[in-house]
């Protein structure tokens, strides 16, 4: 599940929960520090730090997990899944140095394109003319436009708990978890897919899978190239058939669709 979280111990029980339940005294010896903590205390901090979080829930034999996490018994289909299909567009290639000046994100919802959102960003600092030149924005046009932690919340809310999909993904991901933490010291914890790799994975066939090429072998068009909404779109496009193509090859699930893009020696067998 994805959230925006200040606390840093909230952020290690996090990571702590996700692998495996543990007890309100075991999440107090590594998160807290306490190990002489009896079992009452421990339990009564536990509860305190996360029993009022969403995000963690107790087990009937009174451990603490993460709502979401170690559902294996009823992997998500595909093609019921969600997934929000993110694009940036930024001054540059190196966050925080560089910022984020457009964002525009695409829900996907049971195959389908169900709600979008976009916006420019006032970055505070100027555009190079290169990024002006291939994106058509200018500092003029975001003079006005409100700065990201402005539009955090609504950006958060917007991708709540989905799959986090983008082309070449590591680009944007870093962007926003860059922005976010500017913003209000946070991260995002969902899972992330790219229709890049998915490509090399799905589409063999293919030599050149950057968003043009690929946009090219489905016929599809852009609203506006290298615009964030107009290049979000296309990859949600190419997102739905990625999907198609994987359930006919009997990838049907999210976790046999994340197996099958890891490198070949860290598949399951």
């Amino acid at each position: 599940m994805a959230f925006v979280h200040k606390l840093s111990t909230v952020e290690q029980a996090l990571d702590l929960l996700k692998d495996e339940p543990l007890s309100g005294q075991e999440i107090c010896r590594r998160v807290l520090s306490l190990k002489q903590a009896t079992r009452e205390m421990a339990e009564c901090l536990a509860h305190t730090m996360l029993g009022s979080d969403p995000r963690f829930h107790r087990l009937p034999d009174g451990r603490w997990t993460v709502s979401g996490y170690g559902e294996k018994d009823e992997p998500l289909e595909l093609e019921r899944a969600t997934y929000v299909v993110v694009d940036v567009e930024t001054t540059g290639f190196r966050p925080p140095a560089d910022r984020v000046i457009e964002i525009g994100m695409v829900r996907v919802s049971e195959c389908r394109i169900v709600d979008s959102y976009e916006t420019l960003i006032n970055p505070q600092r100027p555009i190079p003319g290169p990024i002006t030149s291939l994106t058509g924005i200018s500092y003029d046009m975001l003079e006005d436009s409100p700065r990201f932690a402005q539009v955090c919340e609504e950006v958060v809310r917007f991708l709540g708990d989905a799959v986090f999909v983008a082309h070449n993904v590591s680009f944007d991901w870093r962007f926003i978890q860059s922005e976010i933490a500017l913003a209000c010291r946070g991260r995002l914890l969902n899972r992330k897919l790219c229709t890049k790799r998915l490509a090399r994975r799905l589409l063999p066939e293919v030599d050149r899978r950057n968003l043009d090429e690929l946009a090219l072998f489905f016929n599809l068009s852009f609203l506006a190239r290298h615009r964030a909404l107009g290049d979000a779109l296309v990859t949600a496009e190419i997102l739905l058939r990625f999907i198609e193509r994987a359930c006919e090859r009997g990838i049907a699930t999210l976790p046999a669709l994340f197996d099958s893009i890891k490198p070949l020696k860290l598949r399951k067998t």
